[in-house]
């Protein structure tokens, strides 16, 4: 069994993530350890639309950015147990974790305690993702030699 550890939030429930997490479950026997980091309610990403504004991504279930630090938890909890229980609605042996909001601590924690075959780590587009302008993948697979897939949001 292939053991993969996904880290996302914003794009958590995203089709291009869905679409990745199918092949690997396709590929054979998998288990998923879905790790949210805890972006501040300051650092959520909005785009302007027409008549508003809508948070990134638009699959979010509330279309304003969290106003305070307990609605951007909150928001980051359900998308996290919502993907876990989409897994294991598929069969698939997953768990999650509300990490801390600086991502590479937070995959830090995770590695302390478990070994995983792959990090998947889904990100907002380059022009507004903190993650990639940190180079967070690089960092990532140079730090602990664990193959990183990075799946970007087209939103």
């Amino acid at each position: 069994m292939r053991n993969y550890l996904v880290v996302a939030n914003q794009t958590i429930g995203g089709a291009a993530l869905r679409k990745e997490l199918d092949k690997r479950i396709e590929a054979g026997p998998s288990s998923f350890y879905v790790l949210v980091p805890n972006t501040s309610a300051a650092h959520y990403h909005v785009v302007p639309a027409a008549g508003g504004v809508l948070p990134m991504p638009t699959m979010v279930t509330s279309y304003d950015a969290p106003a305070t630090e307990e609605e951007a938890t909150a928001e980051a909890r359900e998308r996290l147990d919502k993907l876990v229980s989409n897994l294991t609605a598929k069969g698939v042996e997953a768990q999650g974790h509300l990490g801390g909001a600086h991502p590479l601590e937070a995959i830090e924690e995770a590695l302390a305690e478990h070994t995983f075959d792959e990090i998947i780590l889904s990100t907002l587009p380059h022009r507004v993702s903190r993650w990639l302008q940190a180079d967070l993948p690089h960092q990532v697979e140079r730090r602990w030699n664990v193959p990183v897939t990075t799946v970007v949001s087209r939103h």
